[in-house]
């Protein structure tokens, strides 16, 4: 097989052609450059609606994108990169097949960057990609905009919900997060927790999809039900699985507590003064299996 035909597959993008591959250096750092080409279908052809327009300037301009590594060698795609006349969107920079529009990095780079934004810290991924912190959440956003304009809404056929706060940044900081309980998929995520803020999350809903939701899970804080009451009134409020294991086990704690502090009363009684100096040293839990051992 031939070399072009191997790094063709090897970064898997369909329509280009690839026309030299070489070595350069980038910070005293050696590169793999792949030159590439859109097939003459795909020329010219506006970034945001597709269609084929009038070249604006000439193909002299050359870009890089990064793409993802073969090994330990950091790998670019080379292409020259004209603008078009748009009759719709105006004089823009010409759609690749291989990255978004005004993006430096290719589908597959963004793709992999996000996956791993979702299982690591920012610093964690940008040392692994060598890339700065600060793109790691860039890249994520761009990926984030891409879907939600590609999929369906979200909030469409809503008739289970969960609701929940939870901490970040050691506990300092508060989120409030909603899920859809039939796809199991997080639906809508924001900073802080309170009235305030799942109100902005029910206002985001049309009449029509509030109307759906059928069933809400969450704690049992007073806020959340203020506002299911006054968005979904018709809805059903549950308390999911892991507040009531939570709130038991608070319970048996407490059970325990009043057994233990009984039990030290109990034996300090029996045994009078003398006993209870002895026992003073005893550890809460030695004093506790004592008593069960005597009854």
């Amino acid at each position: 097989m031939h070399t072009k035909s191997i790094i063709k597959q090897l970064l898997k993008i369909d329509r280009i052609v690839i026309d030299s591959i070489y070595f350069d250096e980038d910070f005293d750092e050696e590169i793999l450059v792949i030159h590439v080409r859109p097939m003459s279908r795909e020329r010219d052809r506006c970034p945001h609606c597709g269609k084929r327009c009038q070249g604006y300037d000439s193909r002299n301009k050359v870009r890089r994108w990064r793409s993802l590594d073969f090994g330990n060698e950091r790998v670019y795609i080379e292409a020259a990169s004209p603008r078009v006349t748009c009759p719709e969107h105006g004089v823009v920079v010409a759609r690749v097949p291989w990255a978004r529009y005004d993006s430096d990095y290719t589908y597959d780079f963004e793709t992999a960057v996000t996956w791993f934004t979702l299982h690591a810290t920012a610093k964690d991924v940008s040392e692994y990609f060598k890339i700065k912190w600060h793109t790691v959440g860039s890249i994520a956003q761009k990926v984030q905009k891409s879907l939600e304009e590609s999929n369906p809404s979200r909030f469409d056929n809503l008739e289970a919900i969960g609701i929940d706060e939870t901490s970040y940044k050691k506990g300092h900081k508060y989120m409030t997060v909603i899920v859809d309980h039939k796809t199991g998929h997080l639906i809508w995520a924001k900073q802080r927790h309170g009235k305030e803020i799942l109100t902005s999350f029910f206002e985001e809903l049309t009449e029509e999809q509030r109307a759906n939701i059928k069933y809400v899970t969450a704690d049992g804080a007073r806020w959340i039900a203020d506002c299911v009451a006054m968005f979904c009134p018709n809805a059903e409020r549950c308390i999911d699985p892991f507040h009531v294991v939570a709130w038991a086990n608070d319970c048996l704690d407490e059970v325990r507590k009043v057994a233990v502090r009984q039990a030290k009363r109990d034996i300090v009684g029996e045994k009078g003064p003398t006993c209870a100096k002895k026992k003073r040293n005893l550890k809460s839990k030695s004093m506790f299996c004592l008593k069960i051992q005597r009854i």
